[in-house]
């Protein structure tokens, strides 16, 4: 198929690989015209993959907007905040189009989920909005290290279709009905991410690390349950899958993040020595909006957002979630 994808960052990049490897073609929209230029001349993209990272040549880029009217499918790579701004200019070029959000992540200010904001900027038929996700560390699938996802949303049928549409030998896609789901563990396993980081950056090992992932599960469970998930998503690729994986990764920006935080350094210093956008520093406050929204206690995404706030540190955090247990 002829796919088009809006973003050209690690995820969005590596998962164009990821579809021409799937027999597809691909164009992907960049504002930065030397991406632009490095994607079609050196098929590259060092500034996010590195030097050994090559691109087949059925992956083309551009900076038009209109241009993605070639695409048949149309997949979204940007970072949650910047979804609303950037996504109107595609409106035109999108319509009837089925979209496949890769995002993981919820709006500041209005918790909305990326597939309620795509569908409220590009119009598209929410039966047409998809979300893909699961444990897809980009530098790891760069690199052919077999993983496995899963993409929901629309008709069993689109879906299934789209699943095939994605899968290599080393990518693993299957469908699911759980749009709500997919996306709510893909937004909250990087608050959870955070806090493994933390524990880690202040000198502790597996058995903390153990604890909190045992907390996030929980948490995250109790939530998206309560906001039409469901629980089979948990036990998946996208579920426990998901969370495991991005909580216990160096290559996660999220958990990168809080790794430095356990060494001290404040949450703005932090996010600025991580290459990329740590989407769970973005997300905690609309968790703990929808915590409260349901009754639903967040013990541990509450512990982070005091230690970003400066109120203290990892030993604070991991008290918040032994008080929130008892």
């Amino acid at each position: 198929m002829k796919i088009s994808i809006i973003g050209c960052g690690a995820w969005g990049t590596c998962f164009a690989k990821i579809c021409a490897d799937a027999g597809n073609e691909v164009l992907a929209w960049t504002r930065e015209a030397e991406t632009v230029e490095e994607i079609n001349s050196s098929h590259s993209n060092k500034s996010y993959l590195g030097s050994g990272f090559r691109l087949p040549e059925s992956v083309r880029a551009t900076r038009s907007p209109e241009d993605l009217a070639w695409g048949e499918v149309v997949v979204s790579a940007l970072p949650c905040q910047a979804l609303r701004s950037a996504l109107p200019a595609f409106k035109d070029w999108t319509a009837g189009k089925p979209v496949v959000s890769l995002t993981k992540g919820m709006e500041n200010g209005t918790a909305a989920l990326p597939s309620q904001v795509i569908e409220e900027c590009l119009g598209t038929d929410p039966g047409r909005v998809f979300a893909l996700g699961g444990p897809n560390l980009a530098a790891l699938l760069a690199k052919e290290e077999p993983a496995a996802a899963v993409v929901a949303g629309g008709s069993q049928e689109e879906r299934g279709r789209l699943a095939l549409v994605f899968s290599t030998p080393y990518f693993a896609v299957s469908p699911s009905g759980d749009l709500t789901g997919v996306q709510v563990w893909g937004a909250l396993k990087n608050v959870a991410a955070i806090a493994c980081g933390m524990a880690a950056g202040a000198g502790f090992g597996e058995n903390t690390a153990a604890v909190l992932v045992a907390a996030a599960l929980s948490e995250i469970e109790a939530l998206a349950i309560k906001l039409g998930a469901s629980a089979e998503t948990m036990e998946g690729p996208a579920g426990v899958g998901d969370l495991v994986c991005t909580a216990s990764s160096h290559l996660s920006r999220n958990f990168s993040l809080g790794y430095s935080m356990g060494l001290g350094v404040d949450v703005e210093a932090a996010a600025r020595g991580v290459k990329g956008v740590t989407e769970g520093k973005d997300t905690i406050t609309s968790a703990l909006f929808l915590a409260k929204k349901y009754d639903s206690p967040m013990p541990l995404a509450q512990g982070i957002e005091k230690v970003m706030e400066g109120e203290g540190d990892f030993s604070s955090l991991f008290s918040n979630i032994s008080k929130g247990r008892s």
